[in-house]
């Protein structure tokens, strides 16, 4: 039970934090989200098997693995993509602690330079910047490593992605309100208009909470939304309560793990 626990955790982790967005970020600075379908029982095994493959590359890949256990992400550096899912790399990268790794853990994939050493601080370019940029050691505060980042496009400087408690939430890039399903942009945003949302992220299944697990979208991250218009949002797919915005006041959602929904404070 501990085991499914931190696996269901970690889908709204890190599949959360690949929930990204309306950013104004090109699509090759995306980073890709799969999971491990093997686990992972030796910190001298070099060989990895992901549910897919797809956009691994040899000798420019680098696979963050986090299976939501507290403290054990690590990254790995790809040296050959074989069959099956399966790929060789090399443990420990860029001085990440080796871990063992449980089935299902999910993995955040892309080039190397989207990983760093760090916390980024400081001014960015959204459209030049990864998202999320993730820091696989961990800052000099003791927080573990595994921590987003998003460049913010609004302020043009680092806040911070889902589940990352280092700093204050900054604005990212405003979303129109759409008569369906609405993307977030990150943990805190504007909505303009006044349509009626009735799904988070692309996913409109109930139990899949924002984004069904895609790369690219929400699963089961907080975020809250600053109104610029009285848009509402229908009890509908994975929206608990219907409820309409009132303007400059946020407006925050709770993912409920029980029931698969995103719960408005208001």
């Amino acid at each position: 039970m501990k085991t499914l626990k931190n696996l269901l955790i970690l889908s709204g982790l890190l599949l959360a934090a690949t929930m990204s967005l309306a950013q104004a970020t090109a699509a090759n600075l995306l980073l890709t989200a799969t999971s491990l379908s093997a686990a992972v029982t030796s910190n001298s095994t070099t060989s990895f098997t992901l549910a897919s493959s797809t956009g691994v590359v040899a000798a420019s890949t680098v696979l963050y693995v986090d299976d939501g256990t507290g403290g054990n992400g690590e990254a790995v550096f790809v040296n050959a993509v074989g069959s099956g899912g399966q790929v060789s790399v090399t443990r420990g990268y860029n001085g990440a602690q080796t871990n063992h790794h449980l089935a299902g853990a999910v993995v955040l994939f892309g080039p190397a330079n989207a990983f760093v050493a760090t916390d980024p601080s400081g001014s960015c370019t959204a459209s030049a910047s990864f998202t999320p940029t993730v820091n696989i050691l961990g800052g000099s505060n003791g927080q573990k490593g595994g921590n987003q980042w998003i460049c913010s496009s609004i302020t043009n400087s680092w806040v911070p992605g889902y589940f990352n408690t280092q700093r204050p939430a900054g604005v990212t890039t405003a979303v129109a309100s759409a008569a369906g399903a609405v993307n977030p942009s990150g943990p805190l945003f504007h909505v303009t208009g006044t349509a009626a949302i009735t799904a988070w992220g692309s996913s409109t299944t109930a139990g899949l909470g924002a984004g069904g697990g895609s790369a690219t979208q929400s699963y089961g991250a907080p975020f809250c939304v600053i109104p610029d218009g009285a848009f509402t949002t229908t009890a509908t797919n994975n929206i608990a309560k219907a409820s309409t915005a009132v303007v400059n006041r946020p407006l925050c959602f709770t993912f409920d793990a029980t029931n698969k929904l995103y719960v408005p404070s208001y």
